[in-house]
């Protein structure tokens, strides 16, 4: 088992004694879902905030026969409620819809990089969001 599995392992094991006091409520039809994330970005997260979650991969970008490899940042999730936060194994416990929850799976890969930001209070707009690539930034 890799370190990344056991911090789930352990998330889930430990999620009903982080922070039970402000912890939302599973809903129906919901699923929890523990992700690893560096300490730095769980630092200022809190149970019953909602938070956007990106992914920096490597993608194929350009047309069919002129296609280069480039490094690129999408938001993936959008106002997912956090349950519980465990700052000492880097994981927080978030509620995803069963399919949001395969789409966090397969950007949790190794091969990529998932990056956590907090919204503010009362904050549940959804926004359609754009790739944002270096080649894009210096057109």
């Amino acid at each position: 088992m890799n370190i990344r599995m056991l911090a789930v392992v352990l998330a889930l094991a430990a999620a009903p004694a982080l922070a039970a006091d402000k912890a939302p409520v599973l809903t129906a039809g919901y699923r929890a879902m523990a992700l690893p994330f560096p300490s730095h970005q769980l630092r200022f997260v809190e149970p019953g905030d909602r938070v956007d979650i990106m992914a920096t991969f490597s993608a194929e970008m350009g047309e069919k026969d002129k296609t280069r490899k480039e490094d690129v940042t999408a938001t993936i999730m959008q106002n997912v409620v956090v349950i519980a936060v465990d700052r000492t194994q880097g994981v927080i416990l978030l509620m995803f819809n069963p399919n949001e929850s395969q789409y966090a799976a397969l950007f949790a890969a190794k091969d990529k990089t998932l990056w956590l930001t907090k919204r503010a209070a009362g904050d549940t707009e959804m926004h359609p969001m754009e790739m944002a690539s270096a080649t894009k930034l210096f057109r």
